[in-house]
């Protein structure tokens, strides 16, 4: 568990650097204006649905949910259900190993820079 431990530390470094926070960071402790947040899940227990995965991510609205695992760690049969029901809902759900964690960050970054631009304006019915 201390591999995907470490893994766990390199992605949050990495997204905050790129402006998406741990939801509920405050402002003052924001470094750079902010583009999305991420909430790590704690599996188990009574609040958290089996199977759901590691991270969800918003990015300019944008969900991506992320199951993370050490370099020889496997994905359930449960988590590659909820993976499954999360793409084909729209939204991206995906496995993320040590290495592909290059082409995760390039996918990242792409959501940040190139997104804003191609999502016409919404106004919520509310």
């Amino acid at each position: 568990m201390p591999a995907e431990k470490n893994f766990e530390h390199k992605i949050t470094d990495f997204l905050e650097s790129h402006g998406i926070y741990a939801l509920g960071t405050p402002k003052q402790k924001m470094t750079m204006k902010p583009v999305g947040y991420y909430c790590k899940r704690w599996g188990g227990g009574k609040y958290i649905k089996a199977g759901l995965p590691d991270y969800q991510i918003v990015i300019h609205g944008i969900c991506i949910e992320v199951e993370v695992k050490a370099p020889r760690g496997r994905v359930s049969e449960l988590q590659q259900q909820k993976l499954d029901q999360i793409n084909h809902a729209g939204c991206y759900g995906l496995v993320l190993y040590p290495k592909d964690f290059e082409k995760f960050k390039k996918f990242i970054y792409e959501v940040v820079t190139i997104c804003p631009k191609n999502i016409p304006d919404l106004v919520i019915p509310l």
